[in-house]
């Protein structure tokens, strides 16, 4: 009879959809005896097992959302590899603790291909969402052409959401290619409407800020965008030597 009491209280925590619950439930049930648990604790811990399932789930759904060509993860970052780094280390680690997210601080990663800027982005990212925070990660010709790509067929203002509303906007490569005008202006309003509403938008790239009218068609748009970028900004220029070219040897 116990048996079939426990089958029937499983089917109901899977019918009010309380799965963690349901996966710990003979576990602590278990326990009970050996620890003399009272009713009240098991119920308590029956709520953590479910908070903590909830959360897991969460966390692998924002990791999922954020499209991670690859995930990188900060333990695996060889901070003593050059002076630059080493330099870098304690700013960068203090980002950890996501409040720059709440602040609309922008991380900007610049500096020469293979010094580390898209891992550092990439260990960032991962963070703020194992923090259950809503992060996109894209590189900028994918960003611009998805965009580009919605426009055409009327479906601009969602996909904009997906860029303005991410609590954590990650754009690989910006300023790297040069942009028509329709690319810029698409840019722009990104950028814009995050910078608007104090959203943190960090970026990778290999141009110096001076260099971006290189890239976008109007200077003043360069300019602009440049400035909203800076205006609340943590930096971080990896000017030292390339990790890439040292790997291959």
């Amino acid at each position: 009879m116990k048996d079939d009491l426990i089958d029937l209280v499983l089917a109901k925590l899977k019918w009010l959809r309380l799965p963690g619950m349901g996966a710990q439930l003979g576990a602590l049930l278990d326990r009970v005896a050996a620890e003399n648990l009272s009713a009240l604790q098991l119920v308590d811990r029956l709520c953590d097992e479910e908070k903590e399932s909830r959360l897991s789930h969460a966390v692998q759904r924002r990791i999922q959302d954020a499209r991670f060509p690859e995930i990188n993860t900060i333990d695996a970052f060889d901070f003593d590899f050059c002076p630059v780094r080493k330099k870098l280390r304690a700013r960068y680690l203090a980002l950890h603790d996501l409040s720059f997210i709440d602040k609309g601080i922008n991380p900007l990663f610049i500096g020469v291909p293979g010094t580390g800027k898209t891992f550092l982005a990439r260990a960032l990212a991962y963070r703020a969402c194992q923090a259950n925070r809503r992060v996109v990660l894209v590189s900028a010709p994918r960003m611009l052409n998805d965009l580009h790509g919605a426009e055409l067929h009327g479906r601009l203002d969602r996909a904009l959401r997906r860029y303005e509303k991410a609590e954590l906007l990650v754009i690989d490569d910006f300023a790297v290619l040069e942009m028509d005008p329709a690319q810029a202006k698409l840019a722009f309003q990104v950028l814009s409407e995050r910078y608007n509403y104090r959203r943190s938008t960090a970026i990778t790239t290999n141009r110096m800020f001076k260099d971006w009218p290189k890239v976008f068609p109007d200077a003043l748009n360069a300019q602009i965008i440049a400035e909203r970028l800076t205006e609340r900004s943590e930096r971080f220029v990896l000017d030292g030597k390339g990790f890439r070219q040292h790997a291959a040897i």
